[in-house]
């Protein structure tokens, strides 16, 4: 195989006895929840928030939710934790998730094309997304989160297979919800940027009764913008309204609304040309796009949700959490394929496709948690259990060609497209292709639920172990119906009961606020392939070992950590090439279960402030991935990685003004398997090569009065050319502008 440097950017497997002890620990504690005679003074005093808990670049005031339940704060949180609050968020612009993720120590972004993109953390990708704790992730409704939503986001990464259930051992999103407060409070933003960006953005603060007893909250924001990509447009409107209530002291209840609706026009799907037909590099431009205008990928989510919050007395506290969430997908999209003719640019064509998916998903977590005593210590526990359905209709599509369409020759033989004159001034003048219904349908439903346990156990003094176990139960089935309604068959059907995923985790506290740590956390992945004798495989088994040390600096004002780990996927699903294609009874392939895809790296982490009006969050992560000879599914990515970005209020009279920036950094990456053109109608698989780069930004913040403030944003500051996904061959953001001016009433 050649290899291409870039010119443009130089059944289940067997456990071990942890499981059965963790659930024995936890069997010890529960019948001593009721023994809660704690020395309050020493308890309370353990658990007081240091200040990096109140400070803006952080922007969190509470315990990650994220991880056990546990009231701990991340000091004591035995994994690597990353949180971005509101402050920051306004600060640097971040209006997307994807902004955020760029930001987070140890995530990688990249994206297959306009609107889905791809998030890894060690190794291996992102997909466990929740909001205020409950699952969201659903394929279809996945979209990019607007963040006028959020107080602030976490970032936990590892196995979370505790809280989570099935999953992979990359890393858990989570994003809390913006919560009604007692006072009022207003502000309006506005937003101008490159490529037409427009943004607009209210958020407002409202007692519903003089004391703040019962209070709303309403968040609206609305984006339209261009892109980088020729014919590209998005509109998104985003809006949510929370009520929150103490019915009495102990009693709080929240119930609320939330709706995104993603409208793209001229969206990609898939990638562009890297070669041209002679074997030379392609050397389209960052606005190459397949895609005509009249091609769209819109996606409507809507979220009703409810919490109920109980306290009992100072110690014990039940949480009730419920959300029910509607998703719809329309698209119709065009995939780009061939090789350009270097001087003609001919050689490339499309071929269409569409779809609807409607969703709706209904989660429920519930747990009790509090405090005991036993043999002098004060002890916490956690108790909970949590339930998710979703299901899935996707109606039978027929596409409708217009006049220019045919039958063209495609790498894989005759079929309906449409060949592009010359890409190289394609200005996407192909006809319309629309659809129609067929009347048949697919529904698919998924179902899990679980039951889980923790407890940190202050063994001595210094030492406390953190503790828990869930039994999870999964399952999956997909239905097929006719165009005259009539059921069909079943497929897809795959279940998976009384899986326990363990978690362990000790913390040693060496001097005041500074702590080592060690974790080992499980997760399994269903999956629905089959071995060569037609049985099921058992799921993917993934866990994560990690051990680290945290220090709170600088008066608490500041944390820095340091963490080893290894994360591992067992039984992966891998194609059996020893067995013919197809060769099942129902037409299927034969797969065979993978061992040894595993990750190992060290991070390092700072968040915090340096010196008064100088704030500075950094990351450093190396991860190095292994895997069978055969997988190739983590290949694209960085071995290193650097998150760095620094905020300074100026001192004296400039103390109205900060001034901001950062950079990105990567070592290089390889995509694999890439095919070359050798210019007779043959291709050559080669290893395409770039080479390390850094993206740099800015931003400035200015506050005019009490009332108003304007911002200015700059990405990629320098313009730097680099593909963000080699597999799928996309070019970066290139440099992004934004200025904004947001008035606080």
């Amino acid at each position: 195989m050649s290899t291409v440097a870039v010119s443009r950017a130089s059944v289940a497997l067997p456990r071990s006895p942890l499981s059965c002890a963790l659930l024995l620990v936890l069997g010890l504690c529960a019948p001593l929840a009721h023994a809660a005679d704690e020395d309050a003074e020493s308890e309370a005093k353990r658990n007081t928030p240091k200040t990096l808990d109140n400070v803006q670049v952080t922007g969190t005031q509470a315990p990650p939710a994220t991880t056990t339940r546990l009231p701990i704060s991340i000091q004591d949180t035995p994994q690597s934790v990353s949180v971005i609050g509101l402050q920051r968020l306004e600060d640097e612009s971040m209006f997307s998730i994807n902004d955020v993720m760029r930001n987070v120590t140890g995530v990688n972004v990249s994206f297959y094309d306009t609107q889905r993109p791809l998030y890894f953390a060690r190794g291996f990708q992102i997909t466990d997304f929740q909001v205020d704790s409950l699952p969201t992730y659903s394929g279809s409704t996945n979209q990019e989160y607007d963040t006028a939503f959020y107080d602030r986001i976490e970032v936990i990464r590892g196995a979370n297979g505790l809280l989570s259930g099935a999953g992979i051992p990359s890393a858990t999103v989570n994003l809390l919800r913006k919560r009604p407060g007692r006072d009022f409070d207003a502000s309006v933003t506005a937003s101008l940027g490159s490529w037409d960006f427009r943004r607009t953005q209210a958020d407002i603060n409202l007692p519903l009764t003089a004391d703040g007893r019962f209070r709303s909250r309403f968040v609206g924001a609305w984006t339209d913008r261009d892109y980088y990509y020729d014919r590209y447009n998005e509109n998104k409107k985003a809006g949510m309204a929370v009520l929150e209530g103490d019915l009495t002291d102990s009693t709080t209840v929240t119930v609320g609304y939330q709706i995104q609706d993603n409208n793209p026009t001229g969206s990609t799907w898939g990638t562009v040309p890297f070669f041209a037909a002679d074997g030379s590099s392609a050397n389209v431009s960052r606005s190459t796009n397949f895609s005509p205008s009249w091609t769209r990928w819109q996606r409507k989510t809507s979220t009703a949700f409810a919490n109920l919050e109980q306290r009992f007395g100072e110690d014990w506290l039940l949480k009730v959490n419920y959300a029910h969430t509607k998703g719809d997908v329309q698209s119709l999209r065009v995939y780009g394929s061939g090789y350009p003719d270097p001087v003609t640019g001919a050689g490339t064509y499309l071929q269409a496709s569409a779809g609807e998916t409607n969703d709706a998903r209904d989660a429920v977590d519930v747990y009790l948690s509090g405090k005991f005593s036993l043999f002098g210590q004060t002890h916490d526990v956690v108790v909970g259990g949590s339930w998710q359905d979703l299901q899935s209709t996707t109606p039978g599509t027929a596409l409708v060609y217009p006049s220019d369409w045919g039958t063209i020759a495609t790498d894989f033989g005759p079929a309906t497209g449409f060949n592009v004159p010359n890409l190289y001034d394609w200005d996407g003048n192909a006809g319309a292709v629309s659809y129609t219904h067929t009347g048949s349908w697919r529904q698919a439903r998924t179902t899990q639920r679980g039951v889980y346990a923790s407890a940190r156990l202050h063994l001595a003094e210094p030492l406390s172990l953190i503790a828990g176990a869930r039994l999870s139960s999964w399952e999956t089935r997909t239905r097929a119906y006719n165009t005259a309604g009539t059921y069909t068959a079943t497929s897809g059907r795959y279940e998976v009961s009384d899986e326990v995923t363990p978690y362990v985790g000790l913390v040693y506290d060496l001097v005041p606020d500074v702590s080592v740590y060690a974790s080992y956390t499980e997760i399994f992945n269903p999956q629905n392939y089959k071995d060569k004798d037609n049985n099921l495989l058992a799921p993917v088994e993934g866990s994560n070992l990690e051990a680290g040390l945290k220090a709170q600096l600088f008066d608490g004002k500041a944390m820095a950590t340091a963490a080893v780990f290894e994360a591992k996927q067992d039984n992966y699903a891998m194609l059996d090439t020893t067995q013919a294609p197809n060769s099942l009874p129902d037409g299927s392939s034969a797969y065979v279960g993978v061992n040894g895809t595993k990750s190992r790296g060290w991070e390092v982490d700072f968040n915090g402030e340096l010196l008064p009006g100088w704030t500075l969050n950094a990351g450093y992560t190396h991860v190095k991935v292994t895997r069978a000879p055969t997988d190739a599914i983590y290949a694209n990515l960085p071995e290193d990685y650097l998150q760095l970005s620094t905020q300074w209020r100026l001192p004296g009279t400039w103390d109205r003004l900060s001034i901001g920036g950062g950079l990105s950094w990567q070592s290089k990456v390889q995509g694999f398997n890439i095919e070359r053109p050798n210019g007779d109608g043959t291709t050559t698989p080669v290893t395409v090569t770039q080479g390390a780069y850094a993206l740099v930004h800015f931003n400035a913040n200015y506050r005019i009065n009490d009332q108003w403030t304007a911002t200015l944003s700059v990405r990629n500051a320098l313009d730097k050319t680099y593909w963000a996904n080699l597999d799928y061959q996309n070019y970066g953001e290139p440099r992004f502008v934004s200025a904004s001016v947001r008035w606080r009433f």
